[in-house]
């Protein structure tokens, strides 16, 4: 509590708040009163008002009729047309002064038919010659009001004798006899305005002819004329206060009737000062008897509380010593008078019982609190010694351990991330961590944003690279995730963990040379080869540049192998491969796609080019002399050359004629080079490819094509796991024709797609032969290698396998390794498709290139089938049985099912069963052959 504030004792507070609301709902309710007064004052005095209207219009129509029915009285004078008019002239002349006091006429005036003035009595009032015009005209009588001064009431009516028109006769009278009526008659000030010629005199566009009491309302008139234009006082109500007093004004349109002409104006002015003082007498006594009467309450009230609170006061003055823990003195102080239990327990009793249990229970827990306080100081103890040491393990952590802000600012790193960084705490601490982060990095940088922002509720894995200096970087794999604290109003904080793989990056950067690669002679493998062909394919296509495609092929090779061995063979590979980089062009790509197969691209060239270079490959080979064991090997290669766009224009044909080029020039003997020509004899190559082209064509249009299943053995539960499909065509002579007779021609052909779908649907057909018997039994399906670049094959697919009686899961997809490593990017793609779908897929063939164990790691296959060349000797010899065991061993450990082809005895099954691969394959476990 605040000891410098003063008190305010609770009684004087609830009695002002009290009286204030008693003083607002009385001071609301006496305003309402007085606006429901006032209303029904301007309700009254609108009644009024229109009273007034109504008596003005009546006495100034009285009036005229009055003019009109003395005129008229002249109209039943039967005398003929000539006579009448003297007759009329002389009557008023003997009567003029006796009706003139009588009647209160102040001119009449007598025209002829033609409108000529023959007499006037009294005062010369001349109406408009055009309104005496238009009554000789119509017949009809007009009511006027003329001001040249004072304003008079004038009746113009015709005069007929004997139902002739014999002229018009014209009577006045003064509008101040009207006006008396009116005042006797309302007790009220009556004025006329009418038209004024100069307006710029006074702000209205009228003047006052006539008007009651003029000497006091001329001044109040001004007045009004200086707040107010004309227009607001048309039909309107306005109030003007002058000398104490309020008066009432109103301006209204004559209407003497629908003859009336001219712009004339009643301004009636009332006297309302005695009805406003009795509105507001009123009001003021309402309020002063709310006042008294507030305030006689207001002391009953301060008695009453000031009675009930007497024991809350005395409990407030105790409660301090409840803080204090001063609990006996409380209990003592705040209970000593014991309540009244004759008047029966009220909210004092029952707060004064709940203070004294509170009492009870703030000393038992002031008890606890001090038990709990010091368990706190041992249990802190105990966290700091744990934080100590978890301090500990974060700074002897071999990992990089750093936090940040939601603005990538960090906060704080161990000594490993210092170390890691190479520069001081204080360079680190404080910089934003985007800073250190490679900008090819956008997707690291985009995903961790949206862990600072909370878009991504997980953590965040990624693989990066730091930049230390512009020479040197590291990889870096980090983990970052989001730490919320329990207490709210603090804002979380980035925690990230990185672990340095820059020696794990290099091992990989390492395998993809040697995935693109060659080995032994250090040229692009295959899969380069075709990949910088595409690329120079493509370079010249667009820009109408040539092209040329080597076909190499060394001459006896298999020779030095038999006779010397395979290392010998592998030298001379290597020796060839220096020799043929020493001759050819910077530009040009050579690379090694086979065993003794070499290719080169040589883009930009001509003929003579062409030709020189391969004279020149010619001529280095063959000054070798490669010596083995007192052996000397003559070195030379066959050579087969294609030229775009001559001689094709994808990379399946300009590598098909170079063979054929290639296989000319072995003809005519060894170290020769053939340029390939359309006009050359290829006919044994083309009678051959025509041939099969006719029997493949002629099978897929007859449904020649048939199945064998060659069964699979699990080697763990000695049961068939399943079956491959083997395809087999039955000529129309009842022979059966191989795949390996054409297989090879199928794809030169560009056949082999309509083959694989051919396939597909007769496993499927089978499968669900399979289902409908009862049968549980999977089966493998071959994809050729050209299915990863056939834009329609998943489709197909899909479309297959999209019915109901099928599982997918029951479907295994068989590639060739070197098929996928020859095309990965389409390979991973369209196997990731296939899995989509809920197939297996199995790697064939696996082995054969150095490049498997990279690839087995990026490519989501589930069977691994070891190829037969490594299979069918391993009882005898060491190296397959070496290498095939590390290959099951890395399979395996990828989480790849084994499977070993070319399984031809017992003693091989044993071998396999040692080495802990899955499944055999082979003439051991069963031929292909039909299936029930």
């Amino acid at each position: 509590m605040d000891k410098n504030g003063f008190f305010f004792s609770l009684k004087w507070k609830i009695a002002l708040l009290v009286g204030g609301i008693f003083l607002l709902l009385h001071s609301v309710f006496s305003y309402l009163v007085y606006l429901d007064a006032r209303d029904d004052l301007v309700q009254n005095r609108q009644n009024i008002q229109s009273r007034y209207k109504n008596i003005a219009h009546a006495l100034t129509k009285d009036s005229f009729l009055m003019l009109e029915q003395f005129a008229e009285l002249f109209s039943v004078i039967e005398s003929s047309k000539e006579e009448a008019p003297t007759q009329i002239i002389a009557t008023l002349n003997k009567n003029w002064q006796q009706w003139q006091f009588i009647w209160g006429f102040e001119s009449v005036v007598f025209y002829n038919q033609k409108g000529v003035l023959l007499n006037q009595w009294g005062s010369l009032l001349k109406p408009d010659s055009a309104q005496v015009t238009q009554v000789l005209r119509d017949e009809l009588p007009n009511h006027q009001i003329l001001c040249p001064g004072s304003c008079f009431q004038f009746v113009l009516i015709p005069l007929i004798a004997n139902t002739e028109l014999i002229g018009s006769l014209g009577v006045s009278r003064s509008f101040a006899d009207t006006i008396i009526e009116y005042q006797r008659a309302t007790d009220s000030d009556l004025g006329i305005l009418v038209k004024s010629e100069d307006s710029s005199i006074d702000r209205w566009p009228y003047k006052i002819s006539v008007l009651t009491h003029a000497k006091r309302n001329h001044e109040i008139i001004n007045q009004a004329m200086q707040r107010y234009t004309f227009e607001q006082l048309v039909d309107q109500l306005i109030n003007i206060t002058d000398k104490g007093e309020t008066f009432e004004m109103s301006v209204f349109p004559i209407n003497a009737g629908k003859e009336q002409t001219g712009q004339s104006f009643f301004l009636v002015m009332d006297e309302i000062s005695d009805e406003l003082y009795a509105i507001n007498k009123r009001i003021q006594m309402i309020w002063i008897y709310g006042i008294f009467g507030l305030i006689l309450s207001l002391i009953f009230l301060l008695v009453i509380v000031v009675f009930s609170l007497s024991r809350v006061a005395q409990l407030s003055h105790s409660l301090p010593l409840l803080a204090q823990q001063r609990y006996k003195e409380f209990r003592q102080q705040a209970f000593k008078d014991k309540p009244r239990l004759t008047s029966g327990h009220d909210e004092l009793d029952v707060l004064n019982h709940t203070a004294m249990i509170l009492t009870d229970q703030l000393e038992g827990l002031g008890r606890e609190i001090k038990s709990s306080i010091q368990k706190l100081i041992e249990q802190g103890d105990e966290l700091t010694a744990e934080r100590d040491f978890i301090q500990q393990l974060i700074d002897v952590a071999p990992i990089l351990v750093l936090t940040q802000d939601t603005s990538g600012r960090i906060l704080s790193i161990n000594p490993a991330g210092i170390d890691e960084f190479s520069r001081d705490e204080s360079l680190i601490v404080g910089s934003m961590f985007d800073t250190f982060i490679a900008d090819i990095e956008v997707e690291h940088i985009k995903q961790l944003k949206k862990i600072r922002c909370g878009e991504k509720k997980e953590y965040l894995k990624i693989d990066g690279v730091i930049l230390l200096n512009p020479k040197k970087k590291r990889y870096i794999s980090w983990i970052h995730s989001c730490i919320k604290s329990t207490n709210s109003s603090q804002e979380p904080i980035i925690l990230t963990l990185g672990v340095d793989i820059s020696e794990r990056k290099q091992a990989e950067i390492e395998m993809f040379k040697m995935a693109t690669k060659d080995q032994l002679t250090k040229l692009g493998n295959r899969h380069n080869f075709q990949q910088a062909f595409n690329r120079e394919l493509s370079i010249a296509k667009r820009y109408n540049t040539p092209l040329a495609l080597f076909y190499l092929d060394l001459d006896q090779f298999k020779i030095v192998n038999d006779n010397s061995g395979h290392q010998a063979g592998d030298r001379l590979l290597s020796l060839v491969a220096k020799n043929l980089n020493s001759v050819v062009r910077e530009a040009d790509i050579l690379s090694r796609i086979g065993g003794d197969e070499f290719t080169l691209i040589m883009p930009n060239t001509d003929e003579k080019g062409i030709i020189q270079v391969a004279d020149k490959i010619n001529k280095k080979l063959m000054t070798l002399e490669f010596k083995v064991d007192e052996k000397i090997y003559k070195t030379s290669c066959s050579i087969g050359i294609a030229l775009y766009p001559q001689h094709g224009k994808d990379m399946h044909e300009l590598l098909s004629n170079a063979d054929l080029a290639m296989y000319q020039a072995k003809k005519t003997g060894r170290g020769q080079y053939h340029l390939f020509s359309l006009e050359n004899d290829y006919q044994s190559e083309l009678t051959n490819k025509l041939h099969w082209k006719d029997i493949i064509e002629e099978a897929l249009s007859n449904d020649r094509f048939m199945l064998l299943y060659q069964p699979i053995l699990d080697l763990k539960t000695a049961q068939i796991s399943h079956y491959e499909c083997l395809t087999r065509i039955k000529s129309k002579e009842g022979n059966i024709l191989m795949p390996g007779d054409f297989i090879a021609v199928a794809e030169d052909l560009g056949l082999i797609g309509q083959i694989d779908r051919r396939v597909l649907k007769k496993a499927i057909e089978q499968h669900i032969k399979f289902k409908k018997q009862g049968k549980n039994i999977k089966l493998a399906v071959n994809l050729s290698g050209q299915s990863f670049n056939d834009t329609g094959i998943f489709d197909d697919i899909a479309k297959l396998l999209n019915v109901p009686e099928v599982e997918p899961e029951q479907i295994i997809f068989e590639i060739t390794e070197t098929a996928a490593v020859s095309n990965f990017s389409a390979a991973q793609d369209l196997i990731e498709q296939i899995k989509g779908l809920g197939c297996a897929l199995a790697l064939d063939d696996f082995g054969v290139g150095f490049s498997s164990f990279y690839y087995l790691k990026h490519l989501p296959v589930d069977y691994v089938k070891i190829d037969g060349s490594f299979i069918k000797n391993i009882a005898k010899s060491f190296e397959d049985k070496v290498f095939v065991k590390a290959l099951t061993e890395v399979s395996q450990a990828l989480g790849k099912k084994t499977v070993a082809e070319f399984v031809e005895n017992e003693t091989i099954l044993q071998v396999l069963r040692e080495f802990g691969i899955d499944y055999a394959q082979g003439y051991h476990i069963g031929k292909p052959d039909k299936i029930d």
